[in-house]
């Protein structure tokens, strides 16, 4: 449904985006993620045809973006960082407004936004003007606008960062339901590293307008390789010092009065750090796997950190209790 190959985009004498490449299967949410500035807009505002590429191709919902950018935007809805809406209308007129722009008949545009509005929890107010409406409620107004015609793909730029949790929750159950009856393609740019998890089945990360790397939530975890905890007795320091002279181990730390270590392949290194451990007199309580989470994956790619290497601990880093690197 969505296929970009070598996409590239400059600004006068400025790169914004460097190459950018991925495929997404109908029914599919693929999340890309960044920092403020990575590219993640630039990339969206080319796919829906509100840029022209400087260089390499796309295709959307079957269209060629550069050819046949009129069938690519009545086939996508668009929700933008900073949505504007027209305040002067209340909801109910909006989305009337946008459905007839998007040629619905009449009783199909009013009984889509009945439905919209009605899940997103709107119903009660859709007669009073958009200009007295909370920042969250016209966030909820813009996600309706974008489904209103219901197509086949949807951009989604940060589409819950205004939301309270509630609401949140919606929109990603509604995104989730959609695409699993491959009724929508997602492409889903956001700083929720939990909502990301959640609901993409692939990522990209960019950074400096670049695509660091590409992959499954597990396959980006297993390259900055798996956490271990480890519960001693007594971690006396010169166990600690044990532990990181240990082949396989990295970035040793002890926090809240459990020592953790990265290893890439704990099968062969957790064996090697119970028996080290023990002939050095200590009394191993346990040795578990803690799971990656997203987050740290992120940090550790968009910080330039050794695919291999470990990630740092924000809370370690905070509490200052790095012990050894």
């Amino acid at each position: 449904m969505i296929e970009a190959r070598g996409l590239a985009k400059q600004f006068g004498t400025r790169t914004a985006l460097h190459s950018i490449s991925f495929q997404v299967a109908e029914g599919e949410i693929y999340g890309l993620l960044g920092r403020n500035g990575a590219g993640k807009t630039t990339t969206v505002r080319i796919l829906a045809c509100l840029l022209r590429p400087s260089a390499g191709t796309a295709r959307v919902a079957g269209y060629d973006i550069s050819t046949e950018a009129a069938q690519v935007r009545a086939r996508v809805g668009i929700l933008t960082e900073v949505p504007g809406l027209y305040e002067r209308l209340n909801a109910w007129e909006y989305l009337d407004f946008f459905g007839e722009m998007y040629r619905l008949p009449g009783p199909v545009r009013r009984a889509r936004a009945e439905e919209l509005l009605r899940l997103l929890g709107l119903w009660e107010v859709r007669r009073q003007r958009l200009r007295a409406f909370s920042k969250g409620m016209k966030q909820k107004v813009a996600i309706a606008r974008a489904l209103l015609h219901q197509p086949r793909v949807l951009f989604f730029d940060e589409p819950t960062a205004a939301l309270d949790p509630e609401s949140a929750k919606t929109v990603r159950d509604y995104l989730r339901y959609l695409a699993e009856e491959g009724r929508v393609t997602v492409l889903l740019c956001t700083h929720n590293l939990a909502e990301a998890e959640q609901l993409c089945r692939r990522l990209s990360i960019v950074r400096d307008g670049r695509q660091i790397a590409e992959g499954t939530p597990a396959e980006l975890k297993a390259r900055i390789g798996q956490r271990m905890v480890l519960r001693l007795r007594d971690p006396r320091p010169e166990l600690l010092r044990e532990l990181a002279a240990t082949p396989g181990v990295e970035g040793v730390e002890r926090l809240d009065g459990r020592v953790y270590f990265r290893a890439s392949a704990p099968d062969q290194v957790n064996p090697r750090v119970v028996a080290r451990l023990v002939a050095a007199g200590a009394e191993v309580i346990a040795l578990e796997t803690e799971e990656v989470n997203l987050e740290e994956v992120y940090l550790a790619l968009v910080r330039g950190l050794d695919a291999s290497g470990p990630a740092e601990s924000s809370a370690a880093a905070r509490a200052g209790e790095m012990v050894c690197t």
